[in-house]
This record gives C-alpha cells, structure tokens and sequence, in this order.
C-alpha cells in the first residue's frame, strides 16, 4: 500500500513529515493524509517524492517491487498516470513537454516560479505585439513582407 511504502521509505531517510512536506513543496497535512491512507499524491507530488527518495514512481504506485524500477516501463506508466490526471489547457490535452514543464515549474520555489513566469510573459507579449520600436522589428519588418506565405503555423503564432 502506497502508505505503506511511505512511512517506510520516510522512516529509512530519518526524515520528518514536516521536513519531507517542506522538501517537495507541499503542506505537512499532504504527506500526514498521504500515510494515513486518505488520499494519494497528484502527478507533481510523486515525482517529487520519488525524486526526494531516489526511487522510481513505479516503486511508489506499488507497480514495480524494485526500487529502481525499468525506466522505460516506468515512463510509460508515468504517460498514462499523467493521462488520467486529465491535464488540459482550453479543452485540449497538453502535451508530454507541456507537461513535464507544468511539473517542473511546480516543484521550483515560489521566488523562481515568479521568475519564469515573468520571462515567459515578456516573451509571450513581444511576440503578440511585436514590439515596431525595437532595433530588431526594424530589420525584420523587410523580412516579414519577404516570408514564405506558407508559414508554419507552429512558427508563427501560439497553438
């Protein structure tokens, strides 16, 4: 039983809950629940516990008795694990890099989230206005009006 498998792994790190719950960025109430069998962690959490305990997500799903796990069985369990968890952004499926980038960026420290998401914004704004009083636009608005009228949609807008 993940509960189970939990407090003996937590108890071999000589690790408290409250330690463990602030090492993986959760709230000790998470990981209290989590042992007492009440509930179970989401996607972002249990990769955090099995990166925490250098185990494997299968060891943790009680899929695999070994420690290790195999890596490519345990990323194919992992893909359908983030199936069922059903993450979507405006009614579609995100992909396997969106979503391993929607875990990262949940395991980062608040202070570096804000960081990305500040990058990722100025990004995203340059690319919505394209911003004509840059040096840049300067010289690629010649190159716009040259462009292929064929160009891929991946290239030149979001999806």
């Amino acid at each position: 039983m993940f509960a189970d498998i939990l407090k003996q792994l937590r108890a071999e790190s000589n690790i408290s809950q409250g330690k463990l719950a602030k090492s993986i960025g959760v709230s000790g109430g998470n990981v209290s629940s989590w042992e007492g069998g009440e509930s179970k962690p989401g996607y972002t959490a249990l990769c955090a516990l099995a990166q925490f305990f250098g185990v494997s997500a299968d060891y943790l799903l009680e899929l695999s008795p070994q420690k290790g796990g195999e890596k490519d069985d345990g990323l194919h369990r992992l893909d359908e694990f983030k199936q069922e968890q059903g993450l979507a952004c405006d009614g579609s499926p995100l992909s396997g890099e969106e979503t391993d980038l929607i875990a990262m960026y949940r395991l980062l420290p608040c202070y570096v989230r804000e960081d990305i998401f500040e990058l990722i914004f100025f990004h995203y704004k340059k690319h919505v206005e394209k911003k004509k009083e840059s040096i840049y636009w300067t010289y690629a608005a010649d190159r716009e009006e040259k462009s292929d009228p064929g160009e891929d949609e991946s290239t030149s807008g979001i999806a």
